[in-house]
This record gives C-alpha cells, structure tokens and sequence, in this order.
C-alpha cells in the first residue's frame, strides 16, 4: 500500500507542476503583443517558349532557338497597409544555333528582383493597382561552340533599378473567381560587367589590365525591360492556376559591344495564398 500511495502522490505532484507550468505558458501567450497580420501570396511557374541570343564579343551571328524558364514570385502585404513587398526568383536557360547552323550558343540567366509597391483599390476592389521601384540583379553565362573571340564564354553581371507596375483585375466568371494581372519593369539606371572591345578575360583577370569594364548604364544604352501577363482561375479558397506569357528583353550595347537576350515565354503555373500572424513578446 506504501508503494501505491507514493506512486499516486508522485503522479499527483507532477499533474500540478505540469498545471501551473501550461498556465504559466497561456499567461505569457496572452501577453504577446500582436504586430500584425499578412496576407502572402506564393507563385510558381514554369515556361516554354522562343529565344534571340547575341553578343558581338563572342560573334557577331545572332543565334536562335528554345528557351526554359522557372519563376518564383513571393508577395507579402500588412493587412490595413497600402504597401506590399514584391521578391522574385528567376532561372532562365536558352539552346540555339546561329543562322548558318554552325555553332551552338548556349545560355543561362538567374535573375533576383525586388520591388516595394504602393497599392491603389479602385471599382470596389475589383481592381488593384500597383507602382513602385524594382532592384534587379542579374548574373549570367554565355557559350559559343564556335566562337572566334579569345575567350569562347561571355560572363554576365548588372543591376538595374527599374521603376515598375503591376495591375490586378478580379472579377467573376462561370461561377468561378477569375484575375487577369499585368506586370511591366521599365529601364531606368544601372552598372554591368563588360569586358571592352578586343579585350581578353586573361588580360583583364590574370594581368589585371582594367578596361572600363564596369560600365554605368540607363535607358539608352541599356533598353531593358520586362513584362507578363497572366489569367489567374480560383480551384479552391487559397489555391489558383495560372496561364500566361512572359517577354524578357535584356539588351545593352557598351564598350562598343552590343548584346542581347531576348526571350518569349507560355507560362503555366500554381498559386498559393494564405495569412500569417506575427507576435512581439
């Protein structure tokens, strides 16, 4: 019985300790202070379509052919805030060859862009308009098979501030809640890599003979820009697929070089949208 009554009192002084301690824990749940609520929408994609390759260090032939394309688009807004982050992830890689069927060029493209928007709810909410800055990163390679350059691959670099916009229209259709969204990044200024005219990648990384190889750009020299266009069907509460084309126009002409990748995308894809809450103990 001695046994039985010392079990019982061990289980009986653990219950209350572990008592007091949830109590402890809700007191202090309770006392978070809440800093708000955000609604986060996630997009991915994939694409398929047409690409334009040239770079005059490696060739002056233009080539042609197919292009593949990933994009990862994270939006996060502060519920009762007019301003929304936008971050997007995209990889993209083109196979083509040049008109004489001679060669192969071969690229590969990773883009990082960050826009912060303002937003404007206009027609009772049916239409949501958004304008605001957009930082571009870019990093990418380019390979001729047949190159008479000194060097067969051409190494890319730049950053773009680009004033940007998009415009979300919502409305319903066959029953089902349906959005139609337009997205454009204008050339404004930025910095790139180049090597300059007739210049080698030995001489400039072995020698370390610099040659205006980080070169200021804008508008004019460097006519880039991007737009897509999707239609977005509602299949559930937080879940929606997406259809729609991407343009992608990378150009600059610098160092007395001109280069550009120029590609045109079908889009498919998902996306996801749900809440989260944030508290500051």
């Amino acid at each position: 019985m001695t046994n039985r009554h010392s079990i019982y009192n061990t289980i009986l002084v653990w219950g209350v300790l572990l008592c007091s301690l949830l109590c402890q824990l809700s007191a202090v749940a309770q006392s978070d202070t809440l800093v708000g609520q955000h609604i986060k929408t996630r997009h991915y994609q994939i694409g398929l379509g047409a690409s334009d390759v040239l770079d005059t260090y490696l060739s002056r032939q233009k080539g042609t052919g197919i292009a593949l394309t990933g994009l990862i688009i994270s939006e996060q807004q502060k519920i009762g805030s007019r301003w929304s982050s936008v971050i997007q992830n995209q990889l993209h890689f083109s196979f083509n060859t040049d008109h004489n069927k001679n060669s192969t060029i071969t690229e590969a493209t990773y883009h990082f862009i960050f826009g912060r928007y303002f937003g404007w709810q206009l027609l009772g909410g049916s239409l949501h308009l958004q304008a605001g800055p957009a930082a571009v990163v870019g990093l990418g390679v380019l390979n001729n098979s047949r190159s008479n350059a000194n060097n067969p691959t051409q190494a890319r670099v730049s950053l773009n501030i680009m004033p940007s916009g998009i415009v979300t229209w919502r409305f319903p259709l066959f029953k089902r809640r349906w959005a139609l969204r337009y997205e454009v990044e204008l050339p404004l200024v930025g910095i790139m890599f180049s090597p300059n005219y007739g210049q080698s990648y030995y001489e400039l990384f072995v020698r370390g003979n610099y040659d205006h190889n980080v070169v200021p750009t804008t508008f004019v020299s460097s006519p880039t820009f991007r737009q897509q266009l999707t239609l977005n069907y509602n299949i559930g509460r937080t879940t929606t697929i997406s259809l729609g084309y991407l343009g992608d126009y990378q150009q600059a002409k610098v160092n007395n070089l001109k280069q550009h990748v120029i590609s045109h995308n079908i889009m498919i894809g998902i996306v996801r949208r749900f809440q989260t809450i944030h508290y500051r103990p």
